[in-house]
């Protein structure tokens, strides 16, 4: 047992059940498959499938997220020849999580999970896998604008507000209203404002555009303070972003 340790967060594996299980956060492995002196290096693909469902778990994260970032492991391993390590399952969730608009912050992300690892390396895994991946076409916008919204209808004192200023109908009934036209005014603004958008952060855009649209459409309630605090930043931040959609 000596030398052995968890690929996915570096603690100490312990016998239960006949199994190799990590002590800190349950990562199972097979112990017919250990070298005699286990490193990162080393990972098999039912470890490494049990490696990204903790991560996904960890963070909440949708069932999409986890098969994306399966298939853009497995397209790294096949373009690279190497084999994955933590920082670069730790990417990949990041990276699908950015393609299904629920992208979650490098350091966030490794303290949820209590990976060993640095942001400076999954920032820099995060390079090797988008070196390797197909191309996309800019940059999923209208999937923060879904992201947001669900984070908006996730937060008690945001629903409370809503509740008071849309009479009978119901909040969530109006935040759908919101989400399609808040992408309906985001297509037109990328339209528009192309040039303007590029190194952008997409989630203060997205929290512009729905700010924007919610004062166009006639929901009151949304403040940019009370948009900022569900976000989690400064009303600032959201006002930077207005000055540059408006």
């Amino acid at each position: 047992m000596r030398g052995r340790v968890c690929p996915l967060c570096g603690s100490t594996l312990i016998l239960e059940d006949g199994l190799l299980v990590c002590s800190s956060c349950g990562y199972i492995v097979d112990a017919d498959l250990l070298p005699d002196t286990f490193n990162e290096n080393h990972f098999t693909n039912v470890g490494r499938s049990r490696s990204l469902e903790i991560i996904v778990s960890r963070l909440g994260l949708p069932n999409e997220v986890y098969d994306l970032a399966k298939d853009i492991v497995s397209s790294y391993e096949l373009a690279s020849g190497e084999r994955v390590t933590p920082s670069i399952l730790m990417a990949a969730v990041i990276i699908a999580s950015r393609i299904y608009g629920t992208p979650v912050p490098i350091k966030e992300a490794i303290l949820r999970v209590s990976a060993r690892t640095s942001p400076s390396r999954v920032a820099l895994a995060i390079g090797k896998l988008e070196s390797v991946l197909p191309r996309r076409e800019g940059v999923p916008w209208e999937g923060y604008i879904n992201y947001l919204i669900g984070k908006m209808s996730r937060d008690e004192r945001f629903m409370d507000r809503l509740k008071i200023v849309s009479g009978k109908l119901s909040p969530y009934l109006v935040l759908e209203r919101l989400r399609i036209r808040a992408i309906k005014e985001l297509r037109d603004i990328r339209k528009k404002k192309r040039a303007d958008l590029i190194g952008r952060n997409p989630v203060y855009i997205a929290a512009a555009v729905i700010y924007m649209t919610s004062k166009r459409i006639g929901i009151r309630g949304i403040s940019q303070g009370l948009l900022a605090d569900v976000l989690g930043t400064s009303r600032s931040t959201i006002s930077k972003a207005l000055g540059v959609v408006r």
